[in-house]
């Protein structure tokens, strides 16, 4: 990446400008360790106003009160936009997440292409629909909250801030994002794709900082609703934040994924999608395999399976196409994983490394996999490359291991008779149970579950984000 693509750019009121401040910890290079610069940070002044430009969008309703056909001509100009920086916006996520290049230009282009589905929606009239009665006419509308915040995760902060602005502007939300401190560089390509889209000053706007920046935003009444998508403490924190104001929250807290193979699955089969999963975004995801609980007499097959499958993996520098495991976002991050593996290890429990570590300081680990029997708990969720694996008896023990955690966001079942795989499911406590198959795009069923327990609050799945940032009124 050239310098001018690692500047970090915040947008309030149409106006790009450096944050004026900086935070003590300082970013790094994922690929090699070498030190970039210091967070930034949004002022006080700046971010004051801010808010105070998303509230005039809403009340002056400069967006909302446009033509239907005006605003949909304004997402596609921002979908042109942000594809002529889309190859930008992926060195970014790729530069702090240390996800290889070949997914988040993925991530990115996929992310941006929903765009033209949402300049269809707002010119079909998204917001209303009529209805008759004996009495006469009446209209059930779908109108936005106001000006909303929306707090950004550091693992795939540009498909992120693309999703959700998105949703905003659909529902009619003016929104102010925040990017974490520890993934800031997507800003830079996205605010100036927001400003050369000309949409009106204040409707999109970045700003940057640590925990006082987000609570400063979270607290102020004037914004109306707050999507945050990030750890459970933090999610924690922004809802005793709403929940003082009454205002709606979305929380994406990520999850402690089982997958449950029955005793008829393919351990081949159940070791090829653990194992896409196990590396997708090098494991920093939330949908990704966690917890593979497997049956007791077939646990060697179950590990045969797994050596194959991982026998490929190509750790490696994001921008070499033949990686498949990246390196790790942040010196903090990768010697939390190591802490939760070597705790594992101290209990007995056997710990598989796969693939070669390359020569360098980068923030690398290998896809671990650890026979988690001797564990005495596995309800703490290690977000990486690592999968815990335990065995079980009976059907009942392994519906009670599966789900022995305080999560609740997706779930997996692998057996050959389908049928009582999806029964199995339904048993599992998590918003989205996937059967013989993880989490990816482009399934062409459409699907829509809750967040559960830890996992936060709300809904995901198909045209929920839209709906989030919207409430309801009913004329007639």
């Amino acid at each position: 990446m050239t310098e001018h693509d690692c500047t970090v750019r915040e947008l309030v009121d149409g106006t790009l400008a450096t944050p004026a401040e900086t935070l003590k910890p300082r970013l790094c290079d994922s690929d090699t360790g070498g030190d970039l610069h210091a967070q930034a940070a949004t002022s006080a002044d700046a971010l004051e106003a801010a808010v105070a430009a998303a509230s005039r969008v809403h009340t002056e309703e400069s967006w909302t009160g446009l033509p239907l056909a005006d605003r949909a001509a304004a997402v596609r100009r921002l979908a042109a936009e942000l594809s002529v920086r889309a190859d930008r916006l992926a060195a970014a996520d790729s530069l702090d997440t240390g996800v290889p290049l070949t997914w988040t230009t993925a991530l990115v282009g996929g992310r941006v292409g929903l765009l033209e589905q949402a300049a269809a929606d707002l010119e079909a009239g998204w917001e209303r629909t009529e209805l008759t009665s004996a009495v006469g006419p009446a209209d059930q509308w779908r109108l936005p909250w106001g000006p909303a915040a929306v707090l950004l995760p550091w693992n795939a902060p540009a498909p992120t801030v693309v999703t959700k602005t998105v949703d905003a502007l659909l529902a009619g939300c003016p929104v102010v994002v925040k990017a974490s401190e520890w993934a800031p560089h997507f800003s830079g390509p996205f605010a100036e794709a927001v400003q050369a889209a000309g949409l009106a000053a204040g409707l999109v706007q970045v700003v940057h900082g640590g925990r006082e920046v987000g609570e400063a935003l979270v607290t102020d009444p004037r914004v109306r609703a707050v999507s945050y998508t990030g750890g459970v403490a933090g999610g924690t924190e922004v809802a005793r934040a709403c929940a003082a104001q009454l205002k709606p929250a979305d929380l994406e807290l990520s999850g402690n994924n089982p997958v449950l193979a029955l005793p008829d699955a393919d351990p081949a089969e159940v070791a090829a999608e653990v194992a896409f999963g196990l590396q997708l975004l090098n494991g920093q995801v939330c949908v990704g395999p966690r917890r593979l609980v497997v049956p007791a007499d077939r646990l060697d097959d179950h590990l045969a399976a797994l050596d194959a499958a991982l026998a490929d993996v190509m750790l490696g520098r994001t921008d070499d196409p033949a990686t498949t495991t990246g390196p790790l976002a942040h010196p903090g991050h990768r010697a939390h994983l190591e802490r939760q593996v070597a705790a594992y290890a101290a209990l007995g429990c056997d710990v598989r490394r796969y693939g070669t570590l390359p020569d360098g300081e980068g923030l690398f680990l290998q896809p671990t996999v650890v026979l988690a029997d001797r564990g005495a708990s596995l309800r703490d969720e290690v977000f990486g490359p690592v999968l815990l694996v335990r065995t079980y008896g009976d059907l009942d023990e392994a519906v009670a291991s599966a789900n022995d955690h305080a999560y609740g966001l997706v779930g997996y079942v692998f057996g050959a008779d389908r049928d009582q795989a999806r029964a199995v499911g339904r048993r599992l406590r998590a918003g989205l149970v996937t059967v013989n198959a993880v989490l990816r795009s482009g399934s062409d069923a459409p699907a829509v579950g809750s967040m559960w327990g830890a996992s936060g609050l709300g809904t995901v799945g198909d045209g929920q984000g839209p709906a989030f940032f919207a409430g309801h009124r009913f004329v007639g």
